[in-house]
């Protein structure tokens, strides 16, 4: 039997995308007779570097030398960062959160994100308040993360060392820092994780056409949103893969299916909109209005800086607000953006996985690309997920010199020298995530001109008890911010420290003008007006703060304390007992009910 001429050229379009069991069934031919046309004929047929490559069961035991090695880059460049401390956002969602880790309905509080706080509550249950083990979560994810990398990349070349190559720069690379170190980083580790598991098996869909790797490949979607709302654009990247290998037409339910889920997820990311603009405009000192950024310098300053992290990752730090360019440098990020979208364009033709791959890094960064200030023009843990990207795409290029006779000792050179140098950079930086202090000197020396490094340096040199620095810094802020609520707050807190009370009060009453819900200033205006005797306006101001945070035990205890002095016994037992109802470990309040009551 011969195969007819539409036979044939099924064969060749599709034989890269569908397993040769399903061919056979789809076109009634032998397997026998499609493996023959294949081995004779697939020197004719477009390389596969251009095109869809078939999925095979990945056969762990054929790669665990690999795995094994890709795992120990991880733990090589971060093992000393493992005992470092809560830092930045930690401190607030768990050091300071303690109480709510203990609650029946911690896993409640943000549904949205229930497996991060499953993760959190895991942690506290086995280790308590130690950060290794809510760090653990993200090594574990990040060797997931690494794992995912080397074996989707199976999928789009046939290259011996290319998969390794580009996950072992997604094992180093300091870019990936904030993701893994930091432990609120975390949540971009777990998304990456999660997508790569999801794309993965919606490639192993494609070529199988069997239901329940749809089904995972969607649960793994709802996952990765779980962690972070920023891979909401998912389904473009499923489409891209449609378009650049299969049809986008044959695969449109499947696609559809996946933007159902980001049409639900961000309907319910609508209601919540509302508080992120708040808080933007709080933090930005002004309630009227937030800062729109013009798309022309944004997209360039954006991806002209993350394309110079990646070959050069000097310049890392928390705060990535370094944006007054003078007029060439922008022209600079400008061309680089410019060539980097135009490598694009040429490679659509040229090397379609490469075209799929930058297309993916930029397609994951569209959700921090808005005006609107909804997020920090640059981040290096933005980057995170679609880094694999920019990997895929050197690593191509890096393969160029190995593949030649000649210079393939040469290209893998650079592979071990850049793989170190990385790694150097990454144990190197790992350093400034060791505590608070590190952190804010080494973010002070990368973003001087953001006015939250040197609020975090005055709390820095306030913990430290050097008043008159901590003093510098908070006024220093204020100078690059004059709207500033939090720092105008903290330099209250050095005037009340260094015992002038009026200049104290005065900063706390202009703090509660830029950010009304600030309740630490009214109740320290309510403190310092206690300590003078002034119990009227103790109580005023007590009662003000308890508008804004109702159900604070130790407000009620203060509160208590004000009325007693003040000769109200009965509204204080009442504000005790109160105390007591909220948080019944509530030491100091049963103290004093108990010396009251006798």
């Amino acid at each position: 039997m011969k195969l007819t001429y539409s036979q044939k050229r099924y064969i060749q379009q599709n034989y890269h995308k569908e397993t040769i069991e399903y061919i056979a069934k789809k076109k009634n031919i032998s397997i026998d007779l499609i493996r023959k046309h294949i081995v004779l004929n697939e020197s004719k047929f477009d390389s596969t570097d251009n095109k869809q490559t078939k999925i095979e069961p990945f056969v762990i035991k054929e790669h665990i030398p690999n795995l094994i090695l890709l795992t120990f880059f991880v733990l090589l460049v971060y093992v000393n960062g493992f005992g470092a401390k809560f830092v930045s956002d930690d401190v607030y969602a768990i050091l300071r959160n303690e109480a709510q880790l203990k609650s029946q309905n911690y896993l409640f509080i943000t549904p949205t994100f229930i497996l991060r706080s499953l993760q959190y509550l895991i942690a506290y249950k086995i280790g308590g308040l130690t950060p290794f083990f809510f760090r653990l979560w993200n090594i574990v994810f990040h060797i997931g993360f690494v794992w995912m990398t080397y074996m989707i990349v199976h999928v789009f070349s046939k290259k011996k060392f290319l998969p390794f190559f580009v996950a072992s720069f997604a094992a180093v690379h300091p870019m990936m820092i904030e993701s893994v170190t930091w432990i609120s980083g975390g949540i971009y580790a777990q998304a990456g994780f999660s997508i790569l598991v999801s794309f993965y098996f919606y490639l192993r869909y494609r070529t199988q056409y069997l239901l329940r790797y749809i089904i995972f490949a969607l649960i793994a979607f709802i996952c990765a949103l779980s962690s972070s709302e920023k891979v909401i654009v998912f389904p473009f990247i499923i489409g891209l893969y449609e378009f650049t290998f299969g049809s986008l037409k044959k695969s449109w339910l499947q696609i559809s299916s996946f933007f159902g889920i980001s049409f639900i997820w961000g309907l319910i990311l609508i209601t919540r909109i509302s508080e992120r603009l708040e808080y933007i405009a709080v933090s930005q000192g002004d309630t009227t209005k937030l800062n729109i950024e013009n798309p022309f310098f944004l997209i360039p300053s954006a991806l002209g800086t993350y394309i110079k992290l990646f070959i050069w990752p000097r310049h890392l730090t928390l705060y990535q607000s370094e944006f007054q360019f003078s007029w060439w440098k922008f022209i600079i990020l400008f061309t680089i953006t410019l060539l980097f979208l135009a490598i694009i364009v040429w490679s659509y033709r040229k090397n379609k996985p490469v075209f799929f791959w930058l297309s993916f890094f930029v397609i994951t960064l569209l959700p921090t690309l808005n005006p609107f200030g909804l997020s920090w023009i640059v981040a290096e843990r933005y980057a995170y997920l679609g880094s694999v990207g920019l990997y895929f795409a050197f690593s191509v290029l890096l393969y160029q010199l190995i593949d030649n006779k000649k210079l393939h000792k040469l290209g893998y050179v650079i592979f071990a020298v850049l793989l170190m140098s990385f790694s150097v950079r990454t144990i190197v930086r790992n350093i400034d995530w060791q505590n608070e202090d590190n952190l804010w000197i080494a973010t002070a020396k990368a973003s001087p001109s953001d006015p939250k490094t040197h609020n975090n340096l005055g709390d820095m040199y306030a913990r430290q008890g050097n008043l008159q620095k901590a003093a510098e810094a908070f006024s220093e802020a204020i100078r690059l911010n004059p709207r500033y609520p939090d720092a105008t707050h903290n330099l209250a807190n050095i005037f009340r420290q260094s015992g002038q009370t009026e200049q104290a009060e005065k900063f706390y009453l202009k703090a509660i003008e830029l950010n009304p819900s600030l309740w630490q200033s009214y109740q320290n205006i309510a403190a310092i007006n206690f300590e003078k005797g002034n119990f009227d306006k103790a109580e005023k101001y007590t009662l003000e703060s308890m508008k804004i945070l109702p159900n604070n035990s130790d407000l009620y205890m203060n509160l208590g304390l004000v009325y007693m002095n003040n000769g109200k016994k009965d509204f204080a037992i009442q504000a005790f007992q109160k105390a007591l109802e909220i948080n019944p470990e509530n030491i100091n309040a049963k103290r004093v009910l108990q010396e009251i009551q006798k």
